[in-house]
């Protein structure tokens, strides 16, 4: 990709106490075998990966007790997404951006590879929010080092199309949409029942919940060849069907027919 300010939803992470479970449901639902797996000892966590066209679905799991994994588990409940990845095309613009809307950062690695920023998530609200470049990844099924050498080889568009965007249900939906807005370098516009932020690729569609108390990364948006078919591999996996998708993970997957 040419911009030189470009912004992507390019990877959602999700918590599962189970890891083994969650790898079997998630293989069946998507159609898709697990693109990379890894043990972080560093955070308490293993993980594995997903390459859902050019993004990733990750789970991790603790592997350990008392690790920030565990405590959020614990803390929601098991509902949520744990972390929503963004790449960019420069990380320090990004990290500028935080810092001016008083955010500050959690963890930051840099390396012949890929520069990584994780904010604090107790600042920027619902989730963690990270922002990566990886050198040789500015072309979406380039370079993304936290996948492997060879995840392009996992691609199937079979089953699963694409991850079109997330949503964010806060109770001060504005407040938190102009925050993220900030950090992503994009503006915010109204929306049905909320605001969003359209980035370079994937959409973020915050929810205004009144009702609710908490803010939680609520909702996937995804793509399958065959929608009806994808619930009911969910249900027979004993996940909750919905109307348009299923529960599963600590969200709701909404599902959209992937284009011919």
């Amino acid at each position: 990709m040419s911009d030189s300010n470009y912004v992507r939803l390019r990877q959602i992470c999700l918590a599962a106490s189970d890891i083994a479970h969650t790898e079997r449901v998630f293989s069946d639902i998507l159609g898709l075998d697990v693109c990379h797996r890894s043990r972080l000892p560093q955070f308490g966590l293993e993980n594995i990966m997903y390459a859902i066209n050019g993004c990733f679905l990750e789970i991790v799991a603790p592997i350990q007790p008392d690790t920030a994994v565990d405590r959020f588990l614990a803390r929601n409940n098991g509902r949520g997404g744990y972390m929503a990845i963004f790449d960019c095309a420069d990380v320090d613009h990004h990290k500028s951006l935080a810092a001016a809307a008083g955010v500050a950062p959690i963890f930051e690695r840099r390396n012949e590879k890929a520069d990584l920023l994780q904010l604090n998530p107790k600042q920027t609200g619902a989730t963690m929010m990270e922002f990566d470049h990886h050198n040789g990844g500015d072309d979406m099924m380039g370079n993304y080092h936290w996948a492997g050498d060879d995840w392009q080889k996992y691609v199937s568009t079979d089953v699963t199309g694409d991850i079109l965007g997330i949503e964010i249900s806060s109770p001060g939906a504005n407040s938190r949409a102009k925050l993220w807005g900030q950090i992503c370098d994009r503006p915010v516009k109204p929306a049905p029942e909320g605001f969003e932020i359209e980035l370079d690729y994937g959409l973020i569609h915050f929810r205004q919940t009144p009702d609710r108390a908490e803010e939680l990364f609520t909702a996937i948006d995804l793509t399958a060849k065959d929608p009806k078919g994808m619930q009911e591999k969910a249900k027979a996996a004993g996940c909750h069907v919905t109307d348009n998708g299923f529960d599963f993970c600590g969200v709701r997957f909404r599902l959209s027919p992937a284009a011919a």
